[in-house]
């Protein structure tokens, strides 16, 4: 089993990647600001299209870890600007732009065959408890296929992100508590976390103090044995949950995903795609 969790959760960093170059690609600010929608709706806009032109209320509980007066600052007022439809078929084309700039040799059948795979994942499971993987499903397949892979990596991402979510409610940990466990892994700097999340820094440190009580951070916001451990325990969970995934098409076939992906994972960071967020 615990090879099995393992495979889940290197799944879920693949996808993860090969999903979230979108938020920081020029080519979705582009096709965004044709739409005439202001730059700082971009992100929960375009995320949220998947669900319709729903309220801010529903962006903060999905999204989970923004500060909802950020969120409502922006939602609903994008929808007065753009359609959630035309939104997500703009989002589509910037990632098949994105993708053709930074890799344009990948071989056509191992792009199809990575299609494939992913979309015999998506066909073995349910949305149940997944809002955005449902929003996403429900939005019709590109013909394009480089299009047509990343919206459904985009779904697998974010079936295990919804799927994540629930783990840090049942953990519990609330979204200040989350950002600050995340950031005492050192995988994301604090600095990007609170710049891109905006909680304020009372709000930070009341999470901390929080944290700190219950004997999970030290003071200085690090880790202590226990806090590492309840950490873990919520991947852990996540990629159990995430396991259905795997088990759609075996370890095989998933381990050959990733493998296919890898290439799209390396010219997406020699081409600078996170370079906006540190990475």
């Amino acid at each position: 089993m615990s090879d099995l969790l393992e495979l889940s959760g290197r799944l879920g960093s693949m996808t993860n990647l090969v999903h979230g170059f979108i938020y920081f690609a020029p080519e979705a600010s582009e096709e965004f600001d044709a739409l005439g929608l202001p730059a700082d709706h971009h992100y929960f806009a375009s995320r949220g299209a998947a669900l319709g032109p729903v309220s801010a209320e529903v962006i903060v509980a999905t999204f989970y870890n923004f500060n909802p007066a950020l969120v409502a600052a922006v939602i609903p007022a994008a929808w007065s600007f753009v359609d959630a439809t035309q939104m997500q078929q703009a989002r589509i084309r910037a990632a098949g732009r994105a993708l053709r700039r930074v890799e344009p040799d990948l071989d056509a059948e191992l792009l199809a065959e990575a299609t494939d795979i992913a979309g015999q994942m998506i066909a073995g499971v349910g949305d149940a408890g997944r809002p955005l993987a449902a929003g996403n499903r429900a939005t019709p397949e590109p013909d394009e296929p480089w299009e047509r892979l990343w919206q459904r990596i985009t779904i697998l991402r974010e079936w295990r992100g919804d799927a994540h979510v629930a783990a840090l409610v049942a953990a519990p940990a609330d979204p200040i508590e989350a950002l600050i466990l995340h950031a005492a892994t050192g995988i994301v700097p604090k600095v990007a976390l609170t710049a891109t999340r905006q909680w304020s820094d009372e709000q930070w440190d009341a999470g901390v103090a929080r944290l700190v009580t219950r004997g999970l951070v030290q003071e200085d916001e690090s880790f202590t044995e226990m806090g590492e451990a309840f950490r873990a325990d919520i991947e852990r969970r996540t990629n159990r949950a995430a396991l259905p995934l795997v088990e759609a098409v075996g370890p095989d076939r998933t381990a050959r995903l990733i493998d296919l992906l890898k290439p799209v994972r390396r010219a997406l960071l020699d081409g600078g795609a996170f370079a906006a967020f540190g990475r």
